[in-house]
């Protein structure tokens, strides 16, 4: 297991994962933030889409440590409240 700390939609995160955990199965299923999706298992679609420090990534492409220490943003983190 490796630790990985980063800030995911202005809250500060730390979590042990396996090294191979991708950043997107990190946010579904570590912080349970749903609104980041894999929609196509080819990297094509953009559903997994999120903000790594200011710039656009695929999540599904990236693994949750080579997030570790970076400011993420996730379509939740975008919303007004219930409002996107």
């Amino acid at each position: 297991m490796t630790t990985v700390t980063m800030t995911v939609n202005g809250k500060s995160v730390t979590a042990d994962v396996e090294p191979n955990t991708l950043l997107v199965q990190f946010i579904r299923e570590h912080l349970r933030l749903t609104g980041t999706h894999v929609g196509c298992d080819t990297s094509q679609c953009g559903a997994c889409t999120v903000h790594v420090n200011g710039s656009s990534a695929k999540s599904c492409t990236m693994l949750a440590v080579q997030a570790d220490g970076a400011d993420v943003t996730t379509i939740e983190g975008l919303a007004n409240g219930d409002q996107l």
